[in-house]
């Protein structure tokens, strides 16, 4: 349909040529020197129309609704991100993949967890053998004033240990840190580890809930301290919002802002699995 479309576009001349050619073979009998003239005329609604000015408004009328649908094929072939993802979908953002080994931090205020090769946009299992459900970026916020798109990783990509007595304001910078790792600075002009703002966002509560942009099926870190100053905000395994000063070993989300006017030419698997990611393309 769409090189048919396009062959519509190329040759619009020419089909109306033969569209006018068939009406032509239908009755019109005039010799096409007296289709051109001022002279020949019929009556519509009580008002004589030249055949000439009849034809011409025609063909006028059906290139600009060619043009139209051209000019409109252009922009669907190339739209604003912005425009046309809703929160929660996959995009095809690639944060490039871990160059070492690095096995599950032990220490405080350490990362780890991820295997050489693999790619960031890809999930790992931080403790309790308990993977994520989910891999790659997914659209966390769309500002359609700045034509900005703002992706958190759909599950966790490493893992931070933060000890009992651990300092929040320390971990809190190391995470915003790290995060910087998953810039790919050919679309994105910022990072940092998700926070308790953007998480009760999604749902506008603490409770727990289905939504599975903020449930993920593990429990991971978010870079807001808690009121004790000890401790720092979390996400539990069904989605509730709380706070602990635990020693544990959890996951974090990085969040990243693409450069703004990000396009896309549609929907289509990403590297990590996920069939139905948007695209990416840079503004000219």
């Amino acid at each position: 349909m769409k090189r048919f479309l396009i062959y519509l576009f190329e040759n619009k001349r020419m089909i109306i040529s033969f569209i006018l050619g068939v009406m032509f073979m239908s009755g019109i009998t005039y010799g096409a020197d007296q289709l051109t003239s001022e002279g020949v005329s019929y009556t519509k609604a009580g008002n004589v129309i030249t055949v000439k000015k009849a034809l011409d408004e025609l063909i006028n009328t059906s290139l600009a609704k060619i043009d139209e649908l051209e000019e409109h094929a252009k922009v669907y072939k190339y739209a604003y991100l912005a425009d046309v993802v809703k929160v929660g979908d996959y995009v095809a953002y690639d944060a490039g993949e871990w160059t070492s080994d690095v096995p599950k931090p032990t220490e405080y205020g350490t990362f780890g967890g991820y295997s050489k090769g693999k790619n960031k946009g890809e999930s790992v299992a931080c403790r309790e053998s308990q993977a994520p459900n989910f891999q790659g970026w997914r659209v966390l916020k769309v500002d359609q004033n700045s034509k900005t798109v703002t992706l958190v990783h759909a599950g966790q990509p490493e893992c931070y240990y933060h000890a009992y007595g651990g300092l929040s304001d320390e971990s809190i910078k190391k995470l915003n840190n790290q995060s910087q790792n998953y810039l790919n600075f050919n679309y994105a002009q910022s990072a940092h580890a998700m926070n308790y703002e953007e998480a009760l966002d999604i749902t506008k509560n603490e409770d727990a809930t289905d939504d599975d942009l903020r449930t993920t099926g593990v429990r991971y870190w978010l870079s807001t301290k808690a009121s004790s100053g000890i401790g720092f905000w979390g996400v539990d395994t069904n989605g509730r919002l709380d706070f602990n000063n635990f020693q544990y070993v959890n996951g974090f989300r990085p969040v990243i802002e693409l450069k703004s006017g990000m396009l896309t030419t549609g929907q289509e698997p990403d590297k990590v699995g996920n069939q139905n990611a948007w695209t990416l393309v840079l503004p000219n």
